[in-house]
């Protein structure tokens, strides 16, 4: 946190002195001054691979970037020595310079982290796994109690596979598997290569994917439930999803990752690997083939696979204006709706969504799957939102990237502060872990969340366990 600041606040003194310059009457000859604004724009560009994307930092970002582009003729004459004019002391410019510095600083600076951005790595190790049939690399982090080691009983700890979410990936659910892991779960957490942004390599390095596919990412999060194009993508997504996590948990039963076969395993993710979650969960076929997954955890679950394209009515003779109108509108994005065949957890889930649920409308847009889901005959499905929660406050987001928490905020005032999310969070995952296990175990107890009427709870019709709403309490 303290260098990131820090750096923040070497790029705004090498953006200001050059605005400064016409009235320090030691600074009116240096020439050299005008290479500072470009020092500042190369300092901005390196956050990224030094600390991933900083929202806060774009203010400061683009006007260096204006900046440079301005000052560029100049830069050009001070490489040929040749004469650059004296500075307009026109206050007009310099004072827009200073507002715009001014609020580019101050926005850098308040959404600042409020935690250390930097990855765990006491008692964190990572696997390289390659499979084979995809020409994929994935690269798993293995987050594991002191008291864990390959000749653990099977039951002793139960084991977490946390998908994270495809933007943001493992950094952004980093503290939250810690955090799981000091409540006495041995977790695992993953990044695909070329596909996460940011993936994390073995050398604990962020890998971002090519621009095209960041792009698409991006897209896709933003209009996967509204056009054809972002739908069908995020329908790759997550079946790509899918795939990791039947690899993984194919991998950890071979033993690839150092771990001894888990007789209980809970498996929780964000986005689209929520959606592969919701989906396995209702396959017969997955339940049957892994009985050590004792329950799954979807996280803001788009479940992108429901939307079907809308498929307009055919007309026998059209007119030739009614063709060419036709032609047009396909110019345009298809709309998608959510139409298709809805899946039915058959394993104790959890939905963990925004308390945006509780609002009509977004119940019957954004959630309407879930929802919908939840309420299906038999369905073994659990709904929680926690009051004030965002579509992203259940990662890291609140603390590491403050502004993205305020763009995505909730319904209502949040329960918890920034700092509490990650350990609220954990509590209501480890609280469900242990709510579902067949077997009491040793080391694992419930926690205090402090939400007993701060929550919005929703249970299906097939959820049959006892105390259910005891994930709550403890």
């Amino acid at each position: 946190m303290k260098e990131i600041m820090l750096s923040e606040l070497v790029i705004v003194f090498l953006l200001l002195l050059p605005v400064i310059q016409p009235f320090i009457k030691g600074f009116r000859t240096q020439e050299g001054l005008v290479w500072l604004p470009l020092i500042a724009l190369l300092v901005c560009i390196g956050f990224v691979p030094a600390y991933g994307f900083r929202p806060e930092c774009v203010p400061l970002f683009v006007y260096a970037l204006v900046v440079n582009i301005r000052k560029f003729h100049t830069l050009i004459l001070n490489v040929k020595r040749a004469y650059i004019a004296p500075y307009d002391e026109n206050l007009v410019p310099i004072l827009l310079s200073l507002l715009f510095l001014s609020l580019g600083m101050g926005m850098a600076l308040y959404f600042a982290p409020s935690v250390d951005t930097a990855l765990l790595n006491q008692g964190v190790r990572s696997v390289r796994l390659i499979d084979s049939t995809r020409n994929a690399t994935i690269v798993a982090r293995v987050y594991e109690t002191p008291s864990v080691n390959v000749a653990r009983t099977a039951d002793a700890h139960p084991t977490i596979l946390m998908v994270p979410p495809e933007l943001g990936s493992a950094p952004s659910v980093d503290r939250l598997c810690g955090q799981l892991r000091d409540n006495g779960f041995t977790v695992i957490s993953y990044s695909r290569l070329g596909f996460d942004a940011p993936a994390v390599s073995e050398d604990g390095k962020l890998r971002y994917p090519a621009l095209g596919n960041l792009l698409g990412l991006f897209n896709t999060a933003i209009s996967g439930t509204d056009t054809e194009k972002a739908n069908q993508r995020g329908k790759l997504m997550e079946e790509g999803r899918q795939r990791d996590i039947e690899f993984l948990l194919s991998s950890i039963r071979d033993g690839g990752l150092g771990l001894a076969a888990s007789g209980s395993m809970i498996l929780a993710a964000y986005d689209a690997g929520a959606s592969a979650l919701i989906m396995l969960a209702a396959s017969p076929a997955f339940v049957a083939a892994h009985p050590e997954v004792k329950g799954v955890i979807a996280v803001e679950s788009p479940l992108w696979s429901v939307y079907q394209t809308e498929i307009k009515a055919v007309l026998e003779n059209p007119s030739w204006w009614t063709r060419l109108l036709d032609n047009l509108a396909n110019l345009w994005p298809k709309p998608v709706r959510a139409t298709g065949e809805l899946p039915r957890p058959m394993i104790p889930t959890l939905f963990l969504v925004s308390d945006k649920v509780t609002k009509q409308k977004e119940r019957n847009g954004r959630y309407s799957p879930v929802v919908r889901s939840l309420r299906l005959p038999s369905s073994m499905a659990l709904l929680i939102a926690v009051e004030g929660a965002g579509t992203l406050d259940y990662a890291d987001y609140p603390a590491k990237y403050p502004l993205y928490s305020l763009f995505f905020s909730g319904r209502s005032q949040s329960a918890w502060r920034d700092k509490d999310f990650i350990a609220g969070t954990a509590s209501l995952m480890g609280n469900f872990a242990t709510l579902v296990l067949e077997q009491p175990v040793a080391g694992i107890h419930h926690w205090e969340t402090g939400l007993s009427d701060k929550s919005y709870f929703e249970a299906g019709g097939g959820w049959n366990l006892p105390n259910a709403r005891s994930i709550l309490l403890p």
